[in-house]
């Protein structure tokens, strides 16, 4: 009878004591930074299309020609290989771009469209127009493609100048072909020389994944905002990839923006 006499007192004491117990500060936090994975994506996904580059080339398939042994003992033996012959075949690149104003300039890399007769620019919805090279800077791995359509979302391009190492680093792009992949790393260090054509020392290195495919998509900060653009990869290693700073892409592009 007096426990039955103070149960009225227990959602009291409950309550005091879900108050008085202290949180988890390192549960809080990764919760924390989950939503602001979560944010970047759905903010900079949407400007972050899929590229195919088609290119066909053409070569010769050894052969002998029909009078190469005329009037020697060896004529005929040789009829079954018949002519050299010119084969084309059609070769497709994948790569990755970033959406960076509303008329439907995209940013890339120039090895990912490079000597294309064609580019089919994929966008988040699923939408496929033909895009055409603005722009291309292959020392710096730099290219713009104008592939218009209506309702885009340009990313918000950044500040490299402004990045730290350790900081946060989150890569979107479409590696092997699998579109809107998102990984997570940091930024491993800045001014990386000696890497590519050895042309320039100022990759931005992350060990978020970059795989065959990412090239062309954005690194972002923890903000949303593209501060480098995916470039290469150390094929060897893990966890070792180079991004193309975006002030430094900003400045290449700048011209061929002024003349659209």
């Amino acid at each position: 009878m007096r426990i039955r006499g103070f149960a009225w007192l227990l959602p009291g004491l409950l309550t005091c004591l879900m108050l008085a117990w202290p949180p988890d500060p390192a549960g809080a936090s990764a919760m924390g930074l989950q939503e602001d994975f979560i944010r970047v994506v759905e903010r900079v996904r949407p400007s972050v299309v899929s590229l195919k580059a088609i290119r066909v080339v053409t070569y010769q398939v050894p052969g002998v020609p029909e009078d190469f042994f005329r009037g020697t003992p060896f004529e005929g033996i040789f009829r079954d290989f018949g002519p050299p012959q010119a084969i084309r075949q059609r070769l497709v690149g994948q790569g990755s771009g970033i959406i960076i104003d509303n008329l439907g300039h995209i940013l890339t890399n120039s090895h990912v469209v490079a000597g294309a007769q064609q580019i089919k620019v994929r966008y988040d919805d699923g939408r496929e127009v033909t895009g055409k090279v603005v722009g291309i800077n292959e020392r710096f791995d730099i290219a713009l493609i104008y592939a218009p359509a209506p309702y885009l979302r340009p990313a918000v391009l950044g500040d490299s100048d402004r990045i730290r190492v350790g900081q946060w680093a989150i890569a979107i792009g479409s590696p092997f072909g699998l579109e809107q992949t998102v990984t997570v790393g940091v930024v491993s260090a800045t001014g990386r020389r000696g890497l590519g054509k050895g042309t320039y020392g100022d990759f931005i290195q992350t060990d978020a994944s970059i795989n065959p495919g990412n090239s062309g998509g954005p690194l972002c900060d923890l903000d949303g905002r593209v501060i480098g653009i995916n470039s290469m990869i150390v094929a060897t290693g893990q966890g070792i990839g180079f991004a193309i700073p975006i002030n430094l892409a900003k400045r290449i592009i700048a011209p061929w923006l002024r003349r659209q």
